[in-house]
């Protein structure tokens, strides 16, 4: 058996169902990369180094953005805005408000970036980059209002790539960065010196794939390696939980190969993770602080691996995007399709009487 305990709890969310699904580009053979809601739509990244917009329920394309030259390494949603960040060395920030051949304003580097986020006061763009033929792992840092070559960097505290810059939702002026080696950095980036500024270090002695804050003040981090395992952290460097290899859980009877992504859910102060099967089935699971609980399967969307997977907890949707080249749309299981742009949002139901001693309590 799996040394990772696992229960079966199907209450514990709104059951979702596959409403509709489309290839992102008919006769292609694209990868989706990400996924994320973007304005009134959806934007999807894809290989053909472009990102796709989509309207949101029927999975119609919108538009096509194009601008970079090297692949497409993350985006982000900020109202009316997006931004991407490439291989090529640039983050393109759009106007989704007028749709047009040309980023409003792009952020230069001289690496290839693979990560970034902007901070929650929407004054300053982190990225972080790829190790350069220097040895050299930068942090850059753009003010939001000037385009062009970053205003100052941090070298020191990665020694490999940059794979994930996250700013804290509850303080403006604090980030998070995981890198290939294996460290999670908090940061204050009010203060002028690298040293000065880095406040805490976790070593997980595996390579992060992903990172992020979770709880009610942003309190705890979980980090992902691409070896596929999950750990948590307090922001101060203190481990909560190493889960190891998730795919042990594969023993306890849920077929896991690797993990798509974590959500926080901060109305019900829980983490999920999102994990997945090489046939394309998405698992969905509820992490505890020594446990998890199977809380759905979501089959027959997808034939390959999973990539993407946007999850609006609040409305109860998601959508799935995938190395299949398919956008799938699940929702709850009480509406029979999926809602119009002009309906009202809907509030997931209760999850039952026993849902709030299921959040996350690591004290």
């Amino acid at each position: 058996m799996s040394r990772i305990p696992v229960s079966r709890v199907p209450s514990l969310l709104p059951e979702l169902t596959r409403c509709a699904a489309a290839p992102a580009q008919p006769g292609s053979e694209l990868y989706i990369y990400e996924a994320v809601r973007a304005g009134r739509g959806l934007a999807v990244s894809t290989s053909a180094l472009e990102v796709r917009l989509y309207d949101r329920f029927g999975l119609s394309p919108v538009h096509t953005l194009k601008h970079h030259a090297g692949q497409i390494t993350q985006i982000r949603a900020r109202g009316d805005r997006l931004l991407s960040s490439s291989a090529d060395g640039q983050i393109a920030l759009w106007d989704l408000r007028q749709p047009a051949a040309r980023p409003a304003m792009v952020f230069t580097s001289a690496d290839p970036i693979l990560s970034f986020d902007l901070s929650t006061d929407d004054t300053m763009l982190v990225g972080g980059t790829q190790l350069n033929s220097s040895y050299a792992a930068k942090i850059l840092f753009w003010d939001v209002r000037a385009a062009g070559a970053p205003a100052r960097a941090f070298e020191d505290s990665h020694s490999d790539d940059v794979t994930q810059i996250q700013c804290c939702p509850s303080a403006s002026k604090q980030f998070l960065s995981g890198s290939t080696d294996g460290l999670l950095c908090t940061f204050d980036p009010t203060q002028p010196d690298e040293d000065d500024a880095l406040l805490y270090v976790a070593n997980t002695g595996a390579s992060v794939a992903r990172c992020g804050y979770f709880g009610p003040e942003s309190q705890f981090i979980y980090a992902q390696s691409d070896m596929e395992t999950l750990q948590l952290w307090t922001v101060e460097a203190t481990q909560l939980a190493d889960f190891g290899d998730v795919r042990e859980i594969s023993q306890s009877g849920v077929p896991v190969d690797y993990i798509v992504k974590c959500e926080y859910d901060a109305a019900s102060q829980r983490l999920y993770m999102v994990a997945g099967s090489n046939d394309g089935s998405i698992r969905l699971l509820h992490v505890g602080v020594s446990s998890m609980e199977h809380i759905q399967d979501l089959s027959s969307g997808h034939t390959d691996i999973v990539r993407a997977f946007d999850w609006d907890l609040h409305d109860g949707w998601a959508v799935s995007g995938g190395e299949d080249g398919r956008l799938t749309w699940w929702s709850q299981a009480d509406q029979a399709q999926a809602p119009s742009t002009s309906a009202g949002a809907r509030r997931p139901a209760a999850a039952g009487s026993g849902a709030t001693s299921r959040r996350f309590a690591p004290y």
